[in-house]
């Protein structure tokens, strides 16, 4: 019988794509044969430092002799050796500029340390394994690629009902720049003052963070942009579903969950083709995806305004494959590999 704690410091954190690995992961291995597995949590969510300093000097003395510790969330205690860290992305090495000095700092200097110390170290695509390799100072194959996946509330049960109106685009993420939105948006709002798109489409943007860094531009007359803001899981099925096309710019993602779950859900989509998301969309030869260059805005308005013109059988066909490339994705064999890599500790 296998003994494992969950690092649960992410309990009551908003419900984004390492939260969602991290619950959804855990579930499966309390369910699994063999397993007993515990959580632990902070009495009240804590961020900045009073969360960090939780995990250091309070998590271990909670982590019996007989358990591994399962740190889903990119950090976990330096004193605990029988460990299990999931590491998503290198994000605070490769684009900086996007997280505050403190968090930096912090991130930069702990997570190589706790890559050496912890018995096993994992990401979730290749793309990530690649660039935290030399920043953590391992070699890749210490680092074990898991994949991510979606809950089954992501499918495409009643699409083609729910599409109602004119042409709809959906989009996902958070107003940090590097999720991109400052091209997308002014690629569409060039594409509705030349006239090039369908009368009355619209472009919905969901996610956390105020769109004040783009001013103006949900109030533009007859843009069609609408800001949803933050919504839980069963509307933002209802939007996958009822939207003709998810499109994506991210310029770097440690996997990219929105589109997978687009695509699950039967939802055409247009993605960048840069960092994970090509491991997301798989080869242009799959057909699953349409890509663009997303440090282009020609580019992305050229991906949006050619999607209208495409007629029902060729959207069929891409929810179709979307679906297929969707369904390669499970969560079953990413609790498997955890399994399987804590059973060797």
């Amino acid at each position: 019988m296998m003994k494992i704690r969950l690092n649960a410091r992410f309990r009551g954190r908003p419900l984004t794509g390492v939260e969602r690995f991290a619950s959804e992961v855990g579930d499966r291995l309390a369910c699994r044969d063999g397993i007993v597995l515990a959580e632990t949590a902070p009495a009240a969510p804590l961020a900045g430092m009073k969360g960090h300093a939780w995990e250091q000097f309070v998590l271990p003395r909670r982590v019996a002799r007989d358990e591994i510790l399962f740190s889903p969330c990119n950090t976990g205690p330096i004193s605990v050796r029988k460990q299990l860290v999931v590491i998503h992305d290198a994000a605070v090495w490769d684009g900086p500029e996007g997280f505050s000095r403190s968090f930096r700092t912090v991130s930069q200097q702990l997570l190589p340390r706790l890559a050496k110390k912890a018995a096993v170290v994992a990401t979730v695509p290749e793309f990530s394994r690649t660039r935290l390799a030399p920043v953590l100072g391992i070699p890749e194959e210490r680092i074990l690629v898991l994949g991510n996946a979606v809950s089954g509330a992501f499918s495409p049960a009643g699409t083609e009902q729910g599409r109602v109106g004119g042409l709809t685009l959906l989009c996902v993420g958070s107003m940090d720049p590097r999720k991109n939105p400052g091209r997308l948006l002014r690629a569409w709002v060039s594409l509705q003052e030349a006239g090039k798109l369908p009368e009355g489409a619209t472009l919905q943007l969901i996610g956390g963070a105020n769109p004040r860094n783009f001013a103006g531009m949900e109030t533009i007359e007859g843009s069609g942009i609408g800001w949803l803001g933050r919504v839980d899981d069963a509307e933002l099925v209802r939007r996958y579903r009822e939207a003709d096309a998810f499109v994506y710019p991210s310029l770097y993602e440690g996997f990219g969950l929105p589109a997978l779950e687009a695509m699950a859900c039967g939802c055409p989509v247009l993605l960048s083709h840069a960092a994970s998301l090509p491991e997301v969309g798989g080869p242009d030869s799959e057909g699953a995806v349409r890509y663009f260059d997303p440090g282009s805005e020609a580019e992305i308005a050229s991906a949006i305004e050619r999607f209208p013109t495409l007629d029902a059988g060729a959207r069929d066909e891409m929810r179709r494959r979307a679906l297929e490339r969707a369904g390669r994705f499970s969560w079953e064999s990413i609790a498997e590999k955890t399994a399987a890599a804590m059973a060797s500790i």
